[in-house]
């Protein structure tokens, strides 16, 4: 018999040779082998308590059977999965969940995916034997907006709780009373209000745990599943959009793990109702008389491209960072080639940054390289309010020996996790890194190569930096750290300084794009980092190019006609519309007028067209309001924060006569003069990824289901990584 590699083990499982690595839990180990050991508590992202013994295994020379979920493998063991011996077992364990688990499937939510239905088939007794009355509870109780507990079906595996002490790093459920008496419940003095509760849904393998708005709407195998992507923040979970009868039933997790490590927040998986709404525009309108009334799509595109085209290059557009990058691309196009303006621009945004660490402005590194950094420095970010999975991979990298580093003038959920936390006044994180980036460079005697940086340092005076975080960051080897910060902190005249020190701070830390690390500024909306790659902003072009002759020439031969200069940035366009330099604005699903500058701009608009899916306030003022899809019924892709792009794929039609939003801009520059001619998404971003430089090469067929991440710097050429 060979002898396995270094670090690795030989076992027997039913007869089949395995090697795996040392320290595998035989559960693991069985799956390299294909065999199926049936399990109920164990989890591969949880730590294995053995509770449910549902995994009972026979090994040669051990006395009693084992819990293959927390027995590691050694060399040379054999094992039975199927023997006499674990075969009862496994019966026996069934048999006893089923003692008082109710038989009532067909009205569980959890009916035609549970486990314990497949196991109690594959495993379990064919008859039961028992004719006791089982035990009844006053059902459901409602833990939490969202989630509802049937407490006589939990079978006390735990994964609830323990997905909230070890992933969430939030004790809100515990186990009360004892033996046959105990049950979830929500911690004494505490509300089931984690921003991650979903998780348990989807981790309870018996529909102990479901979900309010999903309950007694549909059964599963009535749905169409249509993988997708979360459009609620930036960090880009992968989904399944759960679709019936023209309306979205649930959402639920489809594992990326480079991105989402299989976990979904409550934003993203119960936000969606208002996808379903009867209230959203079904048909366009156009103003007369002063009032909005139906119009046929070519009635409201025929008004809206002669108000837009009186204005020309006056007219500005305004487009949601929810929209797709086929969208956006079309949305810039439309303006610098149909209308000859450059002021396009994207909302919500952060200020751009004056400069950018690396030369480009996107996050370098990825998401899942936090995971092995020793060092991560946080300036001024919150990611459980605005990316929250990635606070989950930042908890992650914390239990994996991750010293955190926490600057901020709040205290976030990461302080308990921090090995320092700078405390400063709102709006002195900046400041505050500074102070600790002149502290790692006394203490490593290191002089940093900016004259500017080192004057500015010089005169710094406070505020005290705690040993611990100097510590911190000294103790990370070359390359193993990562920084992440708030991108406003690089905007304006102070930003400069602010990135210099981001700069310097790579350098003593041996942090480059070749180390693979993690370091930039967060972006918050699901395409913000997409519309900054389509250069939708005035000093911007496709590609991020600065809005300078060179670019604008090459832009030419694609277009037939370069990009006009100049333009109106968003937080201009209200003092714009004022003094008469915007005549006309096209706002393309995002609202501003909540705004005081924005409401009173919106007044003395002369000519307003809106695309969205309700009649908002801002559409309550257009001229002509265009209706377009939700999430549901988008096609095309996303850019999350670590520039990954992602298909997102329509599970039905938008309602009523509205349409895909590409569609409308299609049809609007058709009315402007301009024929494009685009079979569907796809075909835009075939001419997109001639555009923009990063995503040269790019096709639908090349994303795949897990999309691909640009290497840092981004590639001029084709692609040369996917995703892992």
């Amino acid at each position: 018999m060979a002898e396995a590699p270094a670090n690795t083990v030989k076992l027997t499982i039913d007869g089949r040779e395995v090697v795996v690595p040392k320290g595998t839990l035989l559960v693991e180990a069985a799956k390299q082998a294909k065999i199926d050991i049936p399990v109920f508590c164990y989890h591969p992202k949880l730590a294995p308590v053995g509770a449910c013994r549902m995994c009972l295994v026979q090994i040669e020379k051990m006395p009693r059977l084992q819990t293959a979920c927390s027995t590691p493998v050694a060399d040379g063991m054999v094992v039975y999965t199927r023997s006499a011996e674990a075969t009862a077992a496994q019966r026996g364990v069934v048999e006893m969940l089923l003692t008082n688990h109710p038989l009532d499937c067909p009205v569980c939510d959890k009916g035609g995916e549970c486990p314990l239905q497949d196991i109690t088939f594959a495993y379990g007794p064919g008859v039961s034997r028992f004719y006791e009355p089982k035990r009844h509870f006053r059902k459901p109780i409602q833990l939490s907006d969202y989630i509802v507990l049937d407490r006589e079906r939990c079978i006390m595996c735990y994964r609830c709780v323990r997905f909230q002490r070890e992933v969430a790093g939030d004790e809100s459920l515990t186990v009360v009373d004892r033996g046959s008496y105990s049950e979830i419940a929500v911690m004494p003095g505490r509300t089931f209000d984690s921003p991650f509760s979903g998780n348990t849904i989807e981790l309870c393998p018996v529909g102990a745990l479901t979900s309010r708005l999903f309950r007694f709407t549909a059964r599963c195998w009535d749905l169409t599943n249509v993988p997708s992507v979360c459009s609620m923040c930036s960090v880009g979970c992968n989904v399944w959009v759960g679709v019936r009868d023209w309306s979205v039933k649930r959402i639920t997790a489809r594992e990326n793990t480079p991105v989402d490590d299989g976990w979904l927040c409550d934003r993203g998986r119960f936000t969606y109702a208002f996808a379903n709404s009867a209230e959203r525009l079904q048909q366009p309108l156009v103003r007369r008389d002063g009032q909005l009334r139906p119009a046929t799509w070519d009635e409201a595109l025929r008004a809206a491209a002669r108000g837009l085209a009186d204005a020309g290059s006056a007219a500005a557009g305004l487009a949601s960072v929810q929209w797709t990058n086929e969208e956006l691309y079309l949305f810039q196009k439309l303006f610098r080639v149909a209308l000859g303006s450059n002021s396009v621009d994207h909302a919500p945004r952060q200020p751009l940054p004056a400069a950018t660490p690396f030369g480009y402005d996107a996050l370098a590194g990825s998401i899942a390289a936090l995971e092995t950094a020793q060092s991560v420095i946080l300036v001024g970010v919150t990611p459980l309010v605005h990316q929250p999975v990635l606070d989950l991979r930042l908890k992650k990298a914390k239990r994996r020996g991750a010293k955190l580093v926490v600057i901020a003038s709040e205290c976030i959920d990461l302080v308990a996790d921090a090995a320092a936390w700078l405390q400063c006044p709102p709006g002195g994180e900046a400041r505050t890194f500074l102070a600790l980036l002149k502290a790692l460079a006394e203490q490593q005697g290191a002089a940093l190569a900016d004259a500017g940086l080192v004057a500015t340092l010089a005169a710094l005076d406070g505020p005290p930096v705690p040993q611990a975080a100097v510590a911190a960051l000294a103790a990370a080897a070359p390359g193993r750290a990562a920084l992440l910060y708030r991108r406003d902190l690089a905007a304006g005249t102070a930003g400069a300084t602010f990135v210099a020190g981001v700069r310097a701070l790579a350098d003593l830390l041996g942090l480059s794009p070749a180390s693979g690390a993690t370091v930039g500024g967060l972006v918050r909306g699901a395409n913000e980092q997409g519309a900054l790659d389509l250069g939708l902003h005035p000093t911007l072009l496709p590609g991020q190019r600065a809005a300078d002759e060179a670019a604008r020439h090459d832009l030419a031969a694609l277009w037939g006609t370069p990009p006009p200069a100049g333009g109106v940035a968003a937080e201009d366009l209200p003092a714009a519309i004022a003094d008469g330099t915007v005549r006309a604005l096209f706002l393309a699903g995002v609202d501003p007028s909540a705004d005081a500058r924005w409401g009173a701009a919106l007044d003395r608009l002369p000519f307003l067209v809106v695309a969205d899916i309700f009649l908002t306030p801002a559409a309550q003022r257009a001229d002509v309001v265009l209706p377009g899809a939700s999430f549901a019924e988008r096609e095309g892709t996303l850019t999350s924060l670590e520039r990954r792009v992602q298909r997102v794929r329509p599970g039905f039609a938008p309602p009523g006569e509205a349409r895909p939003d590409w569609q409308t801009i299609v049809a609007l520059a058709k009315e402007l003069g301009h024929e494009w001619r685009y079979a569907g998404p796809a075909d835009v971003l075939r001419e997109l990824a001639e555009a923009v430089a990063p995503y040269r090469g790019l096709t639908v067929e090349r994303l795949g289901e897990k999309g691909l991440q640009w290497p840092w710097p981004l590639a001029a050429e084709a692609p040369v990584e996917t995703a892992r």
